[in-house]
């Protein structure tokens, strides 16, 4: 056999060592970026954005429905291109579940825990411990005080809301809460209006100046878990609005459940 090297060898030879030097060039470049810019945000463990003005990173498995400013709204299509989402992106809403009594978010990796919330759930117990958080920011903000907004707004309706949502102040207060209720009868059915199966009782909490900072509703239907909302801000420094779903049952611990909801929202921070 020859060892002669043709003028084709050659040529091949070429072809295949310029091949080698383009793709791992190629291959240098790709594992020089960053998986999120190669492979999309899809891979990203934590949706990241601006929250009322501050950096942060929420893990996917801890948070959901995480919206943005400039999304489509609910049920309608988006018509274009999803961005990429920076630290400055505004994001406008999202939610989480937590068990307040024991400081715990609820994390859908965890078997053990999604059994847990499921079972709770599924007895309708007046005492379940779980509660559950939309935040509000971006452009869903647009007031300084977003909660004192709602309640004066509550506590103040139009003609037109009618009888069952006018409210009167209390003589006690509960809770360490201002309480207020449907005052007068149904002339209908001669029962008292608080009794009206829309009825709800009105908490609030005012600071030092008379502005409402915490703000409270309650059903008061006969039910084995009457739902009560609260509402609340993190303080002028952050542009956002808190509301936590839980049981009328817990609602003496309406302290405790929103020192812990602001300890997780405070805690999605970015750190480096």
């Amino acid at each position: 056999m020859s060892n002669d090297v043709t003028s084709e060898d050659s040529i091949l030879l070429l072809w295949g060592c310029m091949f080698i030097k383009e793709f791992s060039q190629m291959i240098t470049i790709v594992l020089s970026l960053p998986i999120i810019n190669f492979c999309g945000e899809g891979l990203r463990p934590n949706h990241i954005g601006d929250l009322g003005g501050v950096p942060v990173d929420m893990p996917k498995n801890l948070v959901h429905f995480v919206a943005y400013d400039g999304d489509p709204t609910f049920g309608n299509k988006r018509e274009h291109p999803k961005p990429m989402r920076t630290y400055d992106s505004k994001i406008n809403s999202f939610g989480f579940d937590l068990r307040y009594t024991d400081n715990t978010m609820l994390d859908t990796t965890n078997k053990a825990l999604k059994s847990a919330y499921r079972r709770d759930n599924k007895r309708n117990l007046g005492d379940n411990p779980w509660v559950s958080v939309t935040v509000n920011s971006g452009d869903r903000v647009t007031v300084p005080n977003p909660v004192h907004r709602i309640g004066y707004g509550t506590l103040n309706p139009s003609k037109e809301a009618g009888p069952v949502h006018e409210y009167e102040r209390l003589d006690n207060d509960q809770f360490g809460l201002e309480v207020y209720a449907p005052p007068n009868i149904d002339p209908v059915t001669n029962k008292p209006w608080r009794e009206n199966r829309y009825a709800e009782d009105v908490f609030i909490q005012r600071d030092k100046t008379g502005q409402i900072i915490t703000h409270i509703e309650c059903s008061n239907r006969d039910v084995p878990r009457p739902p009560c909302t609260q509402f609340f801000n993190l303080g002028p420094q952050r542009n956002l609005s808190i509301k936590a779903h839980y049981s009328r049952y817990n609602l003496a611990d309406w302290q405790q459940i929103e020192q812990v909801v602001r300890q997780h929202v405070l805690g999605f921070q970015k750190t480096s």
